[in-house]
């Protein structure tokens, strides 16, 4: 499998700072999250704690402590090519035929 390619790698002073922003819950801009993606060992797992404490902290606000769901019925598109020729979806991305 291929990953998309996070970009050049940050100086850690960035990803410090973008870390503290995520660990005092500041909204954090593109250009954060993306030195985010280059977060590996101890400042991966800081910032997966940082996310499940937000995450924890909207299921509270929800009254749903604890409680994440999911629908099988969810439908997630990897590509906006589609072989069906239905016309409804409107993610789709007719090619172009032989000419």
């Amino acid at each position: 499998m291929r990953t998309a390619d996070p970009g050049p790698v940050p100086d850690s002073t960035a990803i410090r700072r973008a870390l503290a922003r995520a660990r005092d819950g500041k909204t954090l801009d593109q250009a954060e999250a993306v030195t985010l993606l280059h977060a590996r060992g101890v400042q991966l797992t800081e910032l997966l704690s940082y996310a499940a404490r937000t995450r924890d902290a909207g299921l509270a606000a929800a009254g749903r402590a604890g409680v994440i769901t999911y629908s099988r019925k969810v439908f997630i598109p990897l590509t906006r090519l589609c072989r069906d020729r239905c016309g409804y979806c409107t993610f789709v991305t007719v090619r172009a035929g032989p000419a």
